[in-house]
């Protein structure tokens, strides 16, 4: 289970402070979406103020408003390896694959991942799985023409519940121009890389939140304090 709003910002704040005092000048960020990337970008205004100059690629029209209010300069292309993306997640495993897109920006996110030598995770020991899905569904981000029949593809080769992300008003428009179905697995996923093996072989399929393999370390906050899975200093090759 979560945490409640008030004490997930306490732990947000405390865990984006410390990525923040990490940041160097010059520093090309990735920034992500959702909560824990906005407590990040907002944890870098101190330091801006006070002289700090990195740029940024954001993964999301709501994180760039953020980042431009903060001071950061906005980049429009990752022009080459960026240093490091920031972000957060629905879920992770133990060994940092991650489960992301409860914000909608997943496709953009993974794009700013795979375009940074290192990828930190922010995030509450709540969020950590022994298999992902267990506690979120796994987001895909489909193309709308006949998104019912990709939705329904997804179910049949899958056994699993395709539920299309929206309201009265129709389904959710990506920053992209997409729409977001949910796939449900009771249970999790055994085998997250053959399911996204598979679901990028669906032609309606324009990304799913299964980050495998791209987060380099985690800042994790749980009852002890803040706690750091992996190397800090790792890279992977963009």
């Amino acid at each position: 289970m979560g945490l409640a709003p008030r004490q997930f910002a306490s732990v947000a704040a405390e865990v984006a402070a410390q990525a923040a005092g990490l940041i160097r000048p010059g520093m090309r960020l990735g920034l992500g979406t959702g909560r824990m990337a906005s407590a990040f970008i907002e944890a870098l205004r101190p330091r801006i103020q006070e002289g700090l100059r990195v740029q940024g690629l954001c993964s999301s029209k709501a994180s760039e408003l953020l980042a431009r209010d903060v001071g950061i300069e906005l980049l429009s292309t990752s022009d080459g390896a960026l240093d490091l993306d920031v972000d957060g997640a629905d879920e992770f495993d133990s060994s940092i694959n991650l489960l992301k897109g409860g914000g909608g920006a997943l496709l953009r996110e993974k794009v700013v991942a795979e375009h940074s030598r290192r990828f930190w995770l922010l995030a509450d020991s709540s969020k950590q799985v022994a298999q992902l899905a267990s506690l979120h569904p796994l987001p895909v981000e489909v193309l709308p023409f006949d998104w019912e029949g990709t939705a329904a593809l997804c179910e049949a080769r899958f056994a699993c519940q395709a539920e299309v992300r929206g309201g009265a008003e129709g389904p959710v428009v990506t920053d992209n121009g997409n729409y977001l179905v949910d796939l449900h697995f009771p249970g999790g996923l055994a085998d997250p890389g053959e399911v996204a093996l598979r679901l990028s072989g669906i032609a309606g399929v324009l990304g799913h939140g299964l980050f495998l393999g791209l987060a380099t370390a985690a800042i994790v906050f749980d009852a002890g304090g803040v706690r750091v899975l992996g190397n800090l200093d790792s890279e992977r090759t963009p």
